[in-house]
């Protein structure tokens, strides 16, 4: 510990070095918004024509940037930036952090992780409706800092569990890419089957023998339970409300809780292990997670969960794939009542007209992209399993209590 010292966090990086100008030389920007944006996790990007960007895409950023976003710091919205694309630019509501020479540049990253350095922003933020915090709070923070050598370690343990992760985010979207090439090969574009010859239907052209039937006749769906307010606890058995809808899956982060007692009373709104959930209502109406994780859940009202209404077949990959359509909540939302607040009830999503397959052609099917979907929860679950690793590691190894090669042993361990 004799190599460390404490020093504030705007002496070893630079804040906001870079801003678009005239200058810029791309006629399209990459646009990272705030929402975009999770705990460490990059959701999605925006393109814009750079005349027709929003006023806040300002901030340049560069290789080995970290940014953090400034606006209700309590969310943990942050993000390493390993390779960003020449075009990308960032929303004002991030402060970009750059590393000096004084500092590895993951070694940042993995600073403003730590669960003391949000609890310090969250001290500092201002405004009550639109709580954020300043540069300069950010700037003044102060970190404990080892000799470089000291940070290149610890940035390589955990950087080894976060390239991990990333691993397993790359597959489970070359997983999704499978399932719904399979998907619009067979149901769209009906490939396999065109010898068959074809007929009309209400959805067009369908091969012969086939069916415009309708969601129901493949799913059932439940609604949640409306818990009242009293019921909400600290922690105990999680709730999952409609915002922990996060496609493709359910995210647990900041999740309600209620007493244990109430799981074993509230049986049919158990949520296990592979369930498909759908929001019913407001801007997340149409939108679907699959639950990964191996502790079970319960489920909240307006939001509902998709369960197999074919005997000894489980349909939901079948179903997932139909919910990852481009039109799948356009036509949700066709169904809803409410303009302000749309509103969905589990029978108008029943009468969903979807093209049918003979039961022995939907049976293959399900074989094929059965296994898929069993992998995406499994690599799912393993990355929930590597960050709890990740957040058990990180507080230990940044305040120097704990030695850099018993974590090595541990993470070589459990990868």
């Amino acid at each position: 510990m004799a190599s460390w010292k404490k020093v504030r966090l705007g002496e070893i990086v630079q804040i906001n070095p870079e801003s678009l100008t005239k200058q810029f030389p791309f006629q399209m920007i990459d646009y990272i918004d705030i929402s975009s944006v999770g705990t460490g996790e990059l959701r999605e990007t925006s393109q814009y024509l750079i005349h027709e960007a929003p006023s806040r895409a300002k901030r340049l950023v560069r290789a080995g940037d970290t940014i953090l976003s400034t606006v209700r710091p309590n969310r943990r919205s942050f993000l390493f930036l390993k390779n960003p694309k020449e075009n990308q630019v960032v929303s004002t509501g991030f402060a970009v952090l750059r590393p000096t020479e004084h500092i590895h540049p993951r070694y940042v990253y993995y600073l403003i992780s730590n669960q003391s350095f949000t609890d310090y922003l969250v001290s500092q933020e201002q405004g009550a409706a639109y709580p954020a915090v300043s540069m300069d709070s950010i700037k003044n923070a102060l970190v404990l800092l080892p000799d470089m050598r000291t940070q290149e370690k610890i940035a390589d343990i955990l950087g080894t569990i976060d390239d991990k992760i990333e691993l397993n985010i790359k597959i489970n979207k070359t997983i999704d890419e499978t399932i719904m090439t399979l998907y619009k090969y067979w149901f769209i574009e009906f490939g396999p089957f065109k010898d068959r010859g074809f007929e009309i239907s209400e959805l067009g052209m369908i091969p012969k023998g086939w069916k415009a039937g309708t969601l129901g006749e493949v799913i059932e769906l439940q609604n949640g339970y409306a818990f009242k307010s009293k019921e909400w606890k600290c922690e105990g058995i999680p709730v999952i409300k409609i915002k922990n809808i996060v496609p493709p899956f359910i995210n647990k982060e900041d999740a309600a809780y209620v007493d244990p007692s109430l799981f074993h009373r509230l049986d049919r709104f158990k949520i296990t292990q592979g369930d498909l959930l759908i929001g019913l209502t407001g801007a997340e109406i149409g939108k679907c997670g699959i639950y990964y994780f191996e502790e079970p859940a319960l489920l909240n009202q307006r939001v509902g969960k998709f369960y197999s209404s074919v005997h000894e077949m489980n349909t939901l990959p079948f179903v997932y794939a139909i919910t990852k359509l481009p039109d799948f909540r356009q036509k949700i939302l066709d169904r809803s009542t409410g303009s302000a607040q749309p509103n969905v009830s589990a029978d108008e999503i029943k009468k969903m007209k979807i093209v049918l397959p003979p039961g022995d052609i939907l049976k293959k099917f399900i074989r094929f992209t059965s296994n898929y979907y069993a992998m995406m929860i499994h690599n799912a679950n393993e990355n929930d399993r590597l960050k709890k690793l990740q957040n058990a590691l990180l507080p230990r190894l940044l305040s120097g209590e704990m030695d850099v090669l018993d974590a090595e042993k541990h993470v070589a361990n459990m990868l």
